[in-house]
């Protein structure tokens, strides 16, 4: 099974939000900046907002980290493997790529379920930031949720891709 295609439309479009989110906190940086220069009037809000949404980021932009083979890997294993298989380096590079691709899907799941117990915990008990700006944890937890699902369907599709015999993802 090939890659598909709706999902590097969504993880594209899931990175651009992220793009457009580290923009925001840096336009809000700036902003914070020549308040706090300019006219000696530091704001409340601007650093407790943008540690707020930044999570986001991370969590929107890993999906297509994932699948532009942006995240870090080991290429020291990689490289020990193809020295010691004898012809054919395809079959042990493949088995190393499931097996790390797994480790991170045990990894995601786990991220999963964490968030999904804190999005619990701050619905139950309305929590909010504890910043002189005050909102809702629950949006930035949310971001652990959506973003491990989008990293964990990724995951599938790339392992799917690697066991149909798919050389992108090696």
């Amino acid at each position: 099974m090939k890659y598909p295609k709706f999902m590097e439309w969504v993880n594209k479009i899931s990175a651009s939000i992220c793009g457009f989110i580290v923009l925001g906190t840096a336009v809000l940086a700036v902003f914070e900046s020549i308040m706090r220069q300019a006219f000696n009037s530091p704001t409340i809000w601007t650093l407790n907002l943008s540690t707020g949404i930044f999570i986001w980021a991370a969590f929107l932009g890993s999906p297509w980290a994932f699948q532009e083979l942006g995240h870090v890997s080991i290429d020291m294993i990689r490289n020990i493997i193809d020295k010691r298989a004898k012809g054919e380096k395809r079959l042990p590079r493949r088995i190393i790529s499931i097996i790390g691709y797994l480790s991170s899907f045990t990894v995601v799941s786990m991220m999963l379920y964490g968030g999904v117990m804190l999005c619990q915990r701050a619905l139950r008990f309305s929590a909010l930031a504890p910043y002189a700006f005050r909102f809702p944890l629950i949006i930035s937890y949310s971001a652990i949720v959506v973003g491990s699902v989008l990293m964990l369907v990724t995951l599938i599709f790339i392992i799917l891709d690697l066991l149909a015999g798919g050389d992108k993802y090696m």
